[in-house]
């Protein structure tokens, strides 16, 4: 076997394993939170989500929401500072991005073409980042 396929399948196991590690912690996150009983419903108040939700997002992996990352890197919007100045907004991106359905299109899209507005079209995000990109704008023009 050459070093290269050695290597391949090094990766390929790698990303496997990495995926039944994920999947695993998920799921142990889920059955932590199904042992919360009712006391998930007051959980999920207290963050701001419906029960369904704190469910959905319990499931999710911790890299959920990395392509808001990239978008608003993109945008050129600082995270830190809508962490700082609007810290339920950035919170509601997070979660919208992390319940997302278009994942592979749009790390596709921030990979290749990362400056076209095409994203615009399927990002439930889209109009609350094109207002915090208006409103960057205008702080920019003063």
């Amino acid at each position: 076997m050459t070093a290269a396929s050695d290597s391949e399948r090094a990766g390929l196991f790698g990303g496997l394993a990495r995926w039944w590690r994920n999947l695993r912690a998920a799921r142990m996150d889920v059955d932590e939170l199904a042992r919360c009983g009712r006391e998930a419903g007051n959980i999920a108040r207290d963050v701001g989500l419906s029960t369904a939700e704190l469910y959905a997002m319990a499931a999710k992996r911790p890299d959920a929401a990395d392509q808001l990352k990239l978008r608003l890197e993109t945008l050129h919007l600082d995270r830190g500072a809508l962490q700082r100045g609007d810290p339920v907004v950035l919170r509601d991106l997070e979660r919208t991005c992390s319940l997302c359905g278009e994942k592979r299109r749009c790390e596709r899209d921030l990979a290749r073409t990362p400056d076209d507005p095409a994203w615009q079209s399927y990002c439930p995000n889209a109009h609350t980042l094109q207002a915090l990109e208006e409103g960057e704008r205008r702080r920019a023009m003063r």
